[in-house]
């Protein structure tokens, strides 16, 4: 009798080990015909791309790290994460709000430096944390001014010149009214986040998330090591020397690679390493509505956006897709892209080294189908 139950008790766990083996091949078939189509299809010299689903964490690579140069990217190739840089500054500034250091209705004039005033076109309705966080605040994409000869990307404007620019301009929107796709907005509220915290942003950005995370190679100020795996791109925005990013860390300078993206994409969907539910509850929110909204600019490129969160787009359910997190990022020869079904335990980033919008959309489009194929 024992002998026959623990034959049993073989046959289901062969059988459970062969349906799991079996689901790890197909989702990288998947993947595999997927992304070679997306990237023969960018003309881009490299690709990685990182795919949650459940338990499993799923990195490829593709082309070369730099063109013609023979060397595969890998998981740990250091990319330039663009505006994925504002999704890490909204968790970030949730979980200050958790430790009561900040609300996400406060004005930003309370985090202000001394002297310096935010303008309002009323008093009732000035630029909170949450309306920067939404793209909703009413302010430009970029602070407007020249750059020093030769700036790195994502150098310029320092914590100077975007206040000074600030000081000095007349708001014509009301918060909350329109959402303006907004990069100034996101370093202001870095440097709020940064008052709020007591200590500069990149220190509250490592110990706060890319530490407890394990994203040893998500980062404002790489080391030369880590210099030495960055991707080279290209395109309309060219790559720049690899440097200290902190001047706009919380609108697109950070940097990191696949692997550490794979990380955060298992915390942000509960996997490993998970926030409480009720703060990732906070973090993925949609806190405005299209239909709220006077007019939309900029948040439409990965698809028509139906809400928007703490950096987050939300795309609508529809009967052949479930509803999708979003966020894009570009600049500095790198456009990338990630994508969420919270609720189903996936999500999917990739990387592409060349900027190109017409390419990115059509990519985005293919990562959404993709996500649509998994589920």
């Amino acid at each position: 009798m024992k002998i026959s139950v623990i034959a049993g008790l073989t046959s289901v766990l062969l059988v459970l080990c062969h349906s799991a083996y079996a689901q790890s091949a197909s989702l990288e078939q998947t993947l595999a015909l997927a992304s070679e189509k997306m990237f023969a299809a960018s003309g881009a010299s490299g690709m990685v791309t990182a795919v949650v689903r459940g338990d499993t964490l799923l990195i490829q690579s593709y082309g070369e790290t730099e063109q013609g140069n023979g060397q595969r990217p890998n998981a740990n190739s250091l990319l330039r994460v663009g505006s994925m840089s504002k999704v890490l500054a909204s968790e970030l500034m949730v979980k200050l709000a958790k430790e009561g250091r900040l609300k996400l209705t406060d004005p930003l004039q309370k985090y202000a430096p001394h002297g310096a005033q935010v303008p309002q076109i009323s008093r009732y309705t000035p630029i909170t944390l949450l309306s920067l966080a939404t793209h909703t605040s009413g302010l430009p994409r970029s602070a407007s001014g020249k750059a020093p000869e030769h700036a790195a990307p994502f150098t310029w404007p320092d914590h100077a010149a975007r206040w000074h620019w600030l000081h000095r301009q007349m708001p014509i929107l009301v918060p909350g009214t329109h959402a303006r796709y907004s990069n100034v907005a996101y370093d202001l509220l870095a440097d709020a986040i940064s008052t709020a915290g007591g200590k500069p942003y990149a220190q509250l950005l490592r110990e706060k998330i890319t530490i407890p995370l394990g994203m040893h190679d998500t980062t404002l100020t790489p080391t030369a090591e880590q210099c030495g795996r960055l991707m080279v791109g290209a395109g309309i925005d060219p790559a720049g020397p690899c440097t200290d990013t902190r001047a706009t860390g919380g609108s697109g300078g950070v940097y990191s690679t696949a692997n550490d993206m794979g990380l955060w994409m298992q915390h942000l969907l509960g996997i490993s390493q998970a926030a409480p539910a009720a703060q990732r509850a906070v973090c993925q929110a949609i806190y405005v509505q299209r239909q709220e909204l006077a007019s939309i600019e900029g948040l439409d490129l990965a698809g028509r956006a139906s809400g928007l969160g703490l950096g987050w787009v939300l795309l609508a359910a529809t009967d052949h897709s479930p509803a999708i997190l979003q966020k894009t990022g570009g600049g500095g020869g790198f456009m990338s892209y990630m994508a969420l079904v919270p609720g189903h335990k996936l999500g999917v980033f990739v990387a592409i080294s060349k900027v190109d919008m017409e390419m990115f959309s059509r990519m985005t489009q293919a990562v959404n189908a993709l996500l649509v194929s998994l589920d």
